[in-house]
């Protein structure tokens, strides 16, 4: 979980309207630390509490202690429970008529999740914007205030101001060495002024929706983008999205005949993206089109002592493993934010040690100079990630996911802006090398890290020749 704001507010005039008792923020907070949720019903409920604080409190608990006041400050609690509101009172909230702020909000914190990889997310905004495209308040256009400039009409009486507004008339059309203007300036005088008008646009919440579908397709990871296209299909109508940016399997046709109109290579991120959802489909409509293009191959091992399968990819000789491991070493390995959610999606994290004996047997973990063999073909480290990550144009279908990465306390941090793998290395001086990447830049780089930090691991089939 990530609150992106300060985890507290005042409740200000929410908690003048409750009973004047002394205020117990502090055992609020202890309450909720300790995961006593009976306890902080408790305080709230008697309005002792002076600000909203939910700590790691899950999304049901966060209601159970919170909801009266969700419902009556829906801004205001989404501001500092951004995780818990959404996924606990979001459908409640984009079914209230009068909250059309905090239903937007919600939704582009599930879009924000949902393109950093969080399935989560995902599947709480395709509930949210259900019911929001059912509340019929918020399909309607909005006026919001422009600042423009504009002619106006000079005042008809006469006087100074009319004076006034015929010289700035006439001053103009100099300036500009408007001569039509001019004679205006005389039989039907203006003047251009700054000013606010209101003008209608279509409804923010519809926008935000429509542009987060169309866009988050393309920048989240492979493995989410086919729930993208499932929402951006079921609401296609109410968005008004037209059928020819509908990412479909009818899209893929489309897109396959541009291509070979145009004589073009099919951009490899694009085709892995949707084999990803539509394979074998999309090999047909290739085979009936005449490309030699397929989906990529791949192979699946099976980790013999948990039974979880991977798939593997043949990169330049190299047999990797395309996604992140996730095997559990006991005091060796944790899940972002301890958060079984997270290790489905993208793999466990690991200390170096661990690192180094968690790939099944018959694998390795990728050492430097797998790494740096990858990275050469991939174009030079300088550019390789461009073609290696998943919200990129992956070319090789590697798949390197934003899982993020855990500091020697455990503390977990930018999930969806970076991956970092640990190789073999020793480095010395308690640091192990490593490789990192981030979702909006192009190279690969290496870096030294400390041990005890928490990273993902690429597993490598042994070559046995």
């Amino acid at each position: 979980m990530r609150i992106l704001r300060k985890s507290f507010i005042a409740l200000g005039a929410f908690s003048l309207c409750l009973a004047n008792t002394a205020f117990a923020q502090a055992e609020l907070h202890e309450a909720i630390d300790a995961g006593d949720v009976a306890a902080a019903q408790k305080i709230v409920k008697s309005g002792a509490a002076e600000e909203i604080y939910c700590g790691k409190l899950s999304a049901e608990d966060a209601v159970k202690v919170y909801e009266k006041i969700f419902k009556a400050m829906p801004d205001e609690s989404f501001n500092q429970c951004q995780a818990q509101f959404s996924y606990g009172y979001g459908t409640k909230v984009c079914a209230n008529a009068k909250a059309m702020n905090a239903c937007t909000e919600v939704i582009s914190y599930l879009l924000m999740e949902g393109e950093n990889g969080n399935t989560k997310a995902l599947d709480a905004l395709e509930s949210v914007s259900k019911v929001a495209l059912k509340t019929k308040a918020f399909a309607k256009p909005v006026k919001v205030p422009v600042d423009t400039s504009m002619w106006v009409a000079c005042p008809k009486k006469k006087g100074k101001a009319r004076e006034a507004c015929i010289e700035d008339c006439l001053q103009y059309a100099l300036n500009m060495q408007d001569t039509a203007r001019e004679a205006t300036c005389e039989t039907n005088p203006e003047h251009y002024v700054d000013t606010t008008i209101k003008v209608t646009v279509p409804s923010p919440l519809y926008e935000k929706l429509r542009k987060g579908l169309l866009e988050g397709y393309w920048k989240t990871q492979k493995s989410t983008a086919e729930k993208y296209a499932l929402i951006m299909q079921a609401n296609a109508k109410a968005l008004s999205i037209p059928d020819s940016e509908v990412v479909n399997i009818a899209y893929v046709g489309r897109w396959a005949d541009k291509h070979k109109a145009d004589s073009t290579a099919l951009p490899g991120g694009e085709l892995f993206r949707f084999c990803t959802a539509w394979q074998p489909a999309v090999d047909s409509i290739l085979a009936a089109k005449e490309f030699a293009t397929r989906c990529p191959v791949f192979e699946t091992f099976e980790d013999a002592r948990d039974g979880q399968k991977y798939r593997v990819k043949e990169i330049n000789g190299t047999r990797w493993f395309v996604q992140n491991l996730n095997f559990a070493v006991e005091g060796g390995s944790m899940c972002y934010d301890r958060e079984e959610d997270n290790c489905k999606t993208f793999g466990h994290l690991y200390t170096q040690d661990a690192a180094l004996t968690a790939c099944p047997e018959g694998t390795h973990l990728a050492t430097d100079d797998d790494w740096k063999m990858l990275e050469i073909f991939a174009g030079g480290a300088n550019t390789a990630a461009e073609k290696l990550r998943s919200n990129g144009s992956d070319d090789y279908a590697f798949t390197a996911m934003f899982g993020g990465y855990a500091n020697k306390n455990g503390i977990s941090v930018i999930q969806g802006e970076g991956a970092y793998f640990w190789t073999n290395k020793d480095v010395g001086d308690g640091r192990g090398m490593a490789r990192s990447m981030f979702s909006t830049d192009k190279d690969v780089s290496t870096i030294a890290v400390d041990k005890g930090f928490w990273l993902a691991v690429r597993c490598v089939v042994n070559n046995d020749k």
